[in-house]
């Protein structure tokens, strides 16, 4: 029927029947409310985004997960509100797709065609099938009309985004020089002096406490808490009773087969990258593959694989991550990559080679590929349809009980009503929250309301309804109130300065750097040691991050030498000798030098746009309504 209205679109009956609808819609909106309008989540100068586009979003940002993360996704997607980053994503697509607009740019069918008739899912044999496009979007609840349109929009946004990133230079002196400031390697020796072995000598008189306390009388400041009364929307709770027909069980598991039910082989595995650049010298490539088998040998002679790949590994994406990858399927990794690993058993080891250079891989676990049973889908069907009922019935009884609250029905006759609770909080400071409300997100919203305000509150996992009955402001104690509290910071106060004093003193009497352990000994300092690490790491492998002192070793001029003054680290004094700083060497530049600019050209282009899109945002009027972002209709899973 679309493309027969848009066929005839100037046709006097066509027009008819357009005016014919917005007659009825309009008589209906206004005369009787059965069509209400439908106010937006969000607007971004004057385009509405809607709940079903918050929602639409949300399950693609869980299908990713779902892909990414496996049996894991449910764990991650608990750590964050899906709607709320599907909202901000909207938002920042439509600021995109605005500032294209107004420089002209456009994605024309020819692009198009091209880019949707080159994704392999709907290639046979290496060329595009048009059955294979409609079977694909039909297994995936989309509409080729929806499809090309989304397409679209995303050839759009990715033509800014390469604008933007185009504009990223960098040249060889400018990444040399960082290749050098982030792989300098230090090696120190330190002292440390804790402020507790000074507290119990320190005995501050009374005047001293008030003195501080008059001195310092913000730093005791009670903050702003607010009481309220909600009450919770669980969606599984509210689903808890419900119980599906078989029919709906298989209607439920015929649609979603494919999306859910169906997976492909998968490995887990981790790997240590030795990187070699696409340009490199033979003897380069012999020397990177030499480092990945001592690598090899090391492991398989017992030694801990994350340590090595965080000390080695040359892929900033999972070297932190002790070179975890998670779970993959063939098709997501390079080919030689997966190959390799799809060879491998659980526990065993190889080295792979690919255009980025040699990974010393070992595979966790191995899945083969299969699709869940009705039977064995039958219980995540359940809990499914059973959150989706649950979270359709707690949105339709919160926007009832608002309404009604509104029209002054009380909290504790709704609850009742609903079979729910409704709990008083004590007086909560901003940071803090219930047992029943642990989502910062809700605490910052009811700091919003005033005494007797009541709204709806969507949380990570539930929504609320919030009554505000009361506001304590922000206060300073009297002293005789928080005695012990000033006391007790006032003795670490003194505490520290003792510490630093000593090391000061350390300090003044190591006249070269071959006394440090002598008056070490002589001041009864244990002297340690940190052996070879990295300055990028921003850490000192034997206490942690520790940049102030990380930074004062790279910056300082006489090699051995000692760093000329104090530094503090929660409160305790540290003393440090460089004994060792490196550069690395010029053949170690020129192995690394294509990749390392690279990925340095990435990570400046990502933050150019991101730097780009915090500029739409400054500049535009972005209007949220935070109640309506709501939470999802149904789960994916």
């Amino acid at each position: 029927m679309l493309d027969l209205m848009r066929k005839h679109a100037y046709s006097w009956t066509i027009r008819a029947i357009v005016i014919a609808l917005i007659a009825v819609f309009a008589f209906w909106g206004v005369g009787t409310g059965f069509f209400t309008r439908i106010k937006p989540v969000a607007t971004v100068d004057g385009h509405q985004i809607l709940s079903k586009d918050v929602e639409h979003e949300a399950e693609q940002i869980r299908r990713r997960l779902q892909q990414v993360y496996g049996a894991e996704a449910a764990q991650v997607l608990a750590r964050f509100n899906v709607r709320q980053e599907a909202l901000d994503q909207l938002i920042d697509q439509q600021l995109v797709l605005d500032e294209a607009h107004r420089l002209g740019l456009k994605i024309g069918d020819a692009q198009l065609e091209q880019a949707i008739a080159s994704q392999a899912a709907f290639q046979v044999g290496g060329r595009f099938d048009f059955q294979a496009y409609q079977q694909v979007l039909r297994a995936n609840g989309l509409h080729p009309a929806e499809y090309e349109a989304d397409t679209r929009l995303q050839l759009l946004q990715e033509l800014m985004r390469r604008m933007v990133s185009q504009s990223v230079e960098i040249s060889d002196s400018e990444a040399h020089q960082e290749y050098d400031r982030l792989n300098l390697k230090l090696a120190l020796a330190y002292v440390e002096i804790p402020y507790s072995g000074f507290v119990p000598s320190m005995t501050p008189t009374q005047k001293q406490v008030e003195d501080y306390y008059n001195q310092h009388r913000e730093q005791f400041r009670e903050p702003e808490r607010i009481q309220f009364d909600f009450i919770r929307y669980d969606p599984d709770q509210m689903g808890a009773k419900f119980n599906p027909s078989d029919k709906e069980i298989e209607d439920y598991y015929k649609r979603y087969r494919d999306q859910n039910f169906t997976h492909p082989e998968q490995v887990r595995a981790r790997h240590i990258l030795i990187a070699v650049p696409a340009n490199a010298a033979p003897q380069q490539k012999q020397a990177a593959r030499a480092k990945a088998e001592d690598i090899l040998k090391q492991l398989k002679a017992g030694a801990d694989f994350a340590k090595l790949a965080r000390q080695y590994s040359d892929d900033p994406g999972s070297k932190n991550n002790g070179g975890e990858l998670g779970y993959f399927s063939q098709g997501e990794m390079v080919k030689p990559f997966a190959e390799a690993a799809f060879r491998l058993r659980p526990g065993e080891m190889t080295i792979a080679e690919t255009q980025f250079g040699f990974h010393v891989i070992e595979v966790e676990d191995h899945k083969l590929a299969h699709v869940d049973t009705l039977e064995e889908a039958r219980p995540k069907i359940i809990e499914g349809l059973r959150h989706r009922e649950g979270a359709e019935a707690a949105h339709q009884a919160i926007d009832q009980d608002l309404a009604a609250a509104l029209d002054g029905k009380g909290m504790a006759q709704l609850a009742e009503k609903r079979g729910l609770n409704v709990i008083r909080t004590p007086y909560l400071a901003i940071d803090q929250h219930t047992p029943e409300i642990d989502d910062p997100r809700v605490m910052q919203e009811a700091f919003k309301l005033n005494p007797n305000d009541v709204r709806v509150i969507n949380g990570r996992n539930a929504s609320f309804l919030v009554k505000l009955i009361a506001r304590a402001p922000s206060y300073i104690p009297k002293l005789a109130d928080v005695q012990s509290k000033v006391r007790a910071a006032l003795v670490r106060e003194m505490a520290e300065a003792k510490a630093q004093e000593q090391a000061a003193a350390f300090i003044k009497q190591v006249k070269a750097p071959a006394d440090f352990d002598k008056v070490a000994a002589e001041l009864k300092l244990q002297v340690r040691t940190t052996g070879d690490f990295s300055r990028a790491e921003g850490s000192i492998p034997t206490i942690g991050a520790f940049s102030d002192a990380v930074e004062a070793a790279a910056l300082e001029p006489t090699v051995p030498g000692l760093v000329g003054h104090p530094l503090a680290l929660d409160g305790n004094a540290y003393v440090f000798e460089v004994q060792k700083r490196a550069e690395p060497d010029d053949a170690q530049w020129k192995q690394a030098k294509d990749s390392f600019i690279e990925r340095l050209r990435k990570e400046r282009q990502m933050r150019a746009w991101a730097s780009f899109v915090q500029n739409l945002r400054a500049r535009a009027q972005i209007t949220v309504h935070p109640d309506l972002i709501g939470q999802p209709t149904e789960s994916s899973m």
